[in-house]
């Protein structure tokens, strides 16, 4: 899972609720990543099935490119029976989710709910990764649970277990959610200040090649993860790794056409409609009234 062509390490984001086989299958028919991070697998009471895992990443594999599992829990001996029967079943590494906004999450003490307790956060990781020695162990994480400046101490603790090989994060602390945050940019600067010598994917609102390269080459970070952004230019991830590729309006077409043959229909078409032309434009109104 190294790095493009032109230096840069490009992600996905795994796209809690938007990431459905049919839309996983659409995007591996036009080769638009290189790379796929599945989003979570909760694990509370137990590990799934051989064969619901086996099917969750099914359509990952079908792709052709290294998979990433990304999974979440509090149970170390958990996590790490599960990453097993991923990696069993043809992953590639493992991440591990400390940024999972969500109430629910965070009051049962995953995902962002990791990061309130820095100790707890680092015994976690540290405990899964001697379950998994030699496996390609990531984390994915926010820069604190409430305040940015909580990054510091969290990062060396996660960072002093050894553990993981790689982390993404993404510049807003779990309270700030999914809102407009000022100054990103100088939170990039700091993030890679603190993670300086440390493999360091960034994340949040990357929405085009120039950008992107422009936050590799000021940070001197390995790569850039892109979320939802990358649905309003479909080619954005090949397009920072310096590819050729059509221009954001045919690839939005292209995509469509592309989640229909794969089968999205009902309400994920229409959603993912929204997400490609946006709610406003005349050609997703017209789409919607077919």
């Amino acid at each position: 899972m190294g790095a493009s062509g032109n230096g840069i390490e490009v992600w996905p984001g795994p796209m809690e609720g938007v990431a459905s086989a049919e839309f996983v299958r659409a995007a591996n028919a036009l080769g638009v990543v290189s790379r796929w991070m599945t989003p979570f697998i909760r694990l509370s009471s137990g590990v799934p099935g051989k064969r619901k895992i086996e099917a969750f990443l099914a359509p990952f594999l079908e792709g052709g490119v290294p998979v990433t599992a990304q999974l979440m829990g509090t149970d170390a001996a958990l996590v790490a029976r599960a990453a097993e029967l991923c990696l069993g079943l043809g992953a590639a590494g493992i991440d591990l989710n400390f940024g999972c906004p969500s109430r629910r999450v965070v009051n049962g003490g995953a995902g962002g709910g990791m990061l309130r307790d820095p100790e707890r956060a680092a015994g976690f990781l540290d405990a899964v990764g001697k379950a998994l020695p030699g496996v390609p162990l990531s984390v994915k994480m926010r820069t604190g649970f409430v305040k940015f400046d909580e990054f510091g101490e969290l990062f060396s603790r996660l960072r002093d277990t050894g553990a993981a090989r790689k982390f993404f994060v993404h510049y807003r602390t779990v309270k700030e959610l999914y809102r407009d945050v000022p100054f990103r940019n100088a939170r990039f600067d700091r993030i890679a200040g603190i993670a300086s010598g440390t493999p360091l994917i960034l994340n949040g609102d990357i929405s085009s090649a120039a950008e992107a390269r422009e936050i590799v080459g000021r940070t001197r970070c390995a790569g850039v993860m892109c979320a939802r952004t990358w649905m309003r230019d479909p080619f954005l991830l090949r397009r920072i790794e310096g590819k050729s590729v059509p221009d954001p309006a045919t690839g939005r077409e292209r995509f469509y056409a592309e989640l229909l043959r794969a089968g999205v229909g009902g309400g994920a078409r229409i959603e993912l409609a929204k997400l490609l032309f946006g709610a406003d434009d005349p050609h997703f109104l017209e789409l919607v009234g077919r």
